[in-house]
């Protein structure tokens, strides 16, 4: 009996497969998220390189780079997890790792005031307030505010926004007869939106002015033109320089980030900025006295605006916040805007951020507790003007 030939001779091909059969070929899982995450994971990584490479160096990052500087420890934390179970893991824990890396030390994190507490402070230090009024006691009871200016008891106040806004534009305020009322025996310096008050002598003071900025866009050419007031005091016999600060703004959050407009904003205040970093940074360089430089900087951590506050001593050191974020009051504090720095010198004996009331400033109080050191001191620096 002659055997049938195999199936393939008969069609002089290989032998089809059942219509009901399933093909051999392994079907390929989906694999999206694990693409997606990959992607978020390299794009947060770009952003984070790119806030340490930018970040007040080129003016448009100004624009897009205000994430709240912990975000840059939190997001590759928050990603790490699912990146070590997604199908590339090495891949995209390596990318996740990267941008931890970066960001750790841009996060602008304090973490020894875990263990530090409350330092003791010496009869006889300095306690120094700076603050960011927020317009001073307009929409707010007068009463209340000065009462919570004066618990704090402080031997110099370096305080912002000693104005009041009309139309949306900032106006001046003549308050000092009821200052001195409130405040008998303080010396009062008051320049532009700034109004130092100390109980030591003022032997100087001075209003950096740069040379070369853009005319102003409101008729108070001193709110724009004046972001330093420097201020020199007399402390047993030794002078202390003192700059009550407010540099400006990154943006101008009542722009729309699609239009133009916006962007020229942000060019224009990034030019401002820089001719104020300049001003401020030739008068320290030129300045032989130990100093105390605090205010609202509008300057993140971690960014390359700090570079113009080199030599000083960042007063977080000696703070009792692991993340002494100061912006804003209501909800959590994300921002860094309000700063402190000390010169070498001077003994650093702790600095505090206090809670005004909400309804007061939308940012926190800075304190903090000095002394100065036992060298004798160069003569004081005074305007032109003698004022």
């Amino acid at each position: 009996m002659t055997q049938a030939p195999p199936p393939e001779t008969l069609s002089g091909g290989p032998a089809e497969s059942p219509p009901n059969s399933a093909p051999n070929t392994p079907v390929r899982k989906r694999s999206w998220p694990g693409t997606a995450l990959l992607v978020i994971a390299v794009l947060w990584a770009l952003f984070v390189a790119g806030r340490a490479v930018f970040s007040g160096r080129w003016w448009l990052w100004n624009g897009v780079g205000l994430a709240p500087p912990l975000a840059c420890l939190l997001v590759p934390v928050v990603l790490l997890v699912p990146a070590a179970l997604a199908r590339r893991r090495l891949l995209t824990v390596g990318v996740v790792l990267t941008s931890l890396l970066l960001g750790s030390w841009q996060a602008g994190l304090h973490p020894g005031a875990l263990f530090r507490g409350q330092g003791s402070v010496p009869p006889g230090a300095v306690k120094v307030v700076s603050w960011n009024t927020f317009f001073w006691d307009q929409d707010n009871d007068t009463d209340a505010f000065y009462a919570y200016l004066k618990s704090r008891d402080a031997d110099v106040y370096l305080l912002q926004e000693y104005e009041n806004a009309r139309a949306g534009r900032p106006t001046p305020i003549d308050e000092l007869a009821r200052i001195k009322t409130e405040f008998p025996g303080y010396h009062v310096a008051t320049r532009g939106e700034f109004l130092t008050l100390s109980r030591y002598p003022i032997v100087g003071t001075k209003a950096l002015r740069p040379t070369d900025l853009a005319a102003p866009d409101t008729d108070w050419a001193d709110y724009w033109n004046i972001r330093v007031l420097r201020t020199d005091v007399r402390v047993d016999g030794r002078v202390l320089s003192l700059y009550n600060t407010h540099l400006p703004d990154l943006l101008n959050v009542d722009r729309n980030p699609l239009t133009p407009s916006y962007y020229r904003s942000v060019h224009q205040l990034s030019d401002r900025r820089d001719a104020h970093f300049r001003a401020l940074r030739a008068d320290l360089s030129a300045n032989r006295n130990p100093v105390v430089l605090a205010g609202d900087l509008n300057v993140l951590p971690g960014t390359g605006d700090l570079r113009w506050f080199d030599g000083l001593r960042d007063a977080a050191e000696k703070g009792d916040s692991v993340y002494p974020a100061t912006f804003p009051v209501r909800g959590p504090a994300l921002w860094r805007l309000d700063w402190a720095f000390v010169s070498p010198s001077l003994r650093l004996h702790r600095q505090a951020l206090l809670d005004p009331p909400a309804d007061l400033s939308t940012h926190r109080l800075i304190d903090l507790r000095l002394s100065l050191p036992a060298s004798g001191d160069p003569a004081p620096t005074t305007d032109k003007d003698g004022s």
